[in-house]
């Protein structure tokens, strides 16, 4: 009978020490101690950087890291359109980015967007690769809001084309806009306050409009206007009109458009589409 108490006792005695260490166990206890950060740990360090930029293309186009993206130097091609937060929302974008707010030339680089919603400078058969040399404003370049009708200014800013290609020569350059050869009677309107302020007009040949002090008789100008597409501005205020992309001018510079060497503008106007929303970047850089 007292062994059998022994016994028992000792078989109490062991559950008690069993169930003892059984509460004491950390539930991660079959985990390596090697492995276990002490409480005392510091936290890993914040992220203090920017976050990546992001792109938006158009509808149903994937965001696009601007890092991901080829990177064009400002040096050579004056801005970087993957840098730019505002485009135009299509895939054809033009830049003029002159070096100085006085300069009468500035460098131009048309670029296209790829599907992957990165932008690439274009090319043109026949043509030096991009950039091209453009001429500006005699006045240099203003923002369009500071801009004053007669200053001879390029206004900088972001700007559509206009919907129709015009010139005085009996070729067109485009087949995907609309072309208006140039005849007696045809003027473009810049006098503020006009009605029917920087737009295309024709009146009978001859007759002088009552806004004609102040505006264009086109047909008369034949080495600039071969070929030329307006460059829109806003309106109001009445700070801009006649803004065109046109044929260089012997002097090196212009009334406040921007002009390229007869064949490079042909170029343009020929891979211009109407379809892409194109958009004219004009800025110092």
């Amino acid at each position: 009978m007292g062994a059998k108490l022994a016994v028992a006792l000792c078989c109490v005695l062991v559950a008690c020490l069993t169930a003892a260490c059984g509460l004491a166990e950390s539930p991660a206890s079959s985990t390596p101690a090697s492995v276990i950060r002490p409480a005392t740990s510091a936290p890993a360090p914040a992220r203090t950087g920017p976050l990546p930029a992001l792109r938006t293309g158009p509808p149903n186009r994937p965001l696009t890291l601007a890092s991901s993206c080829p990177h064009y130097p400002a040096a050579s091609y004056g801005i970087d359109p993957n840098e730019v937060a505002d485009t135009g929302g299509g895939t054809q974008l033009v830049t003029v980015v002159a070096p100085s707010p006085a300069s009468w030339t500035a460098t131009f680089v048309a670029w296209s967007r790829a599907a992957n919603g990165c932008w690439g400078p274009a090319s043109f058969a026949g043509q030096p690769a991009l950039p091209f040399s453009a001429q500006t404003g005699h006045g240099g370049l203003l923002p369009i809001a500071q801009r004053v009708p007669g200053d001879w200014a390029t206004p900088t800013g972001l700007f559509p084309f206009g919907a129709t290609v015009y010139g005085n020569s009996p070729v067109s350059p485009t087949t995907r806009y609309p072309y208006h050869r140039l005849v007696c009677g045809d003027w473009w309107d810049e006098q503020p306050g006009s009605a029917t302020y920087d737009t295309f007009q024709h009146v009978p040949c001859g007759i002088t409009p009552p806004y004609g002090d102040d505006s264009e008789a086109l047909w008369t100008e034949i080495q600039p206007y071969q070929h030329f597409i307006d460059i829109t501005m806003p309106s109001p205020p009445d700070n801009g009109a006649g803004i065109f992309l046109h044929d260089d001018m012997p002097e090196g510079y212009t009334e406040g458009c921007i002009a390229l060497p007869d064949t490079q503008l042909d170029a343009v106007l020929g891979w211009l589409n109407p379809a892409d929303s194109p958009h004219i970047l004009i800025a110092v850089g």
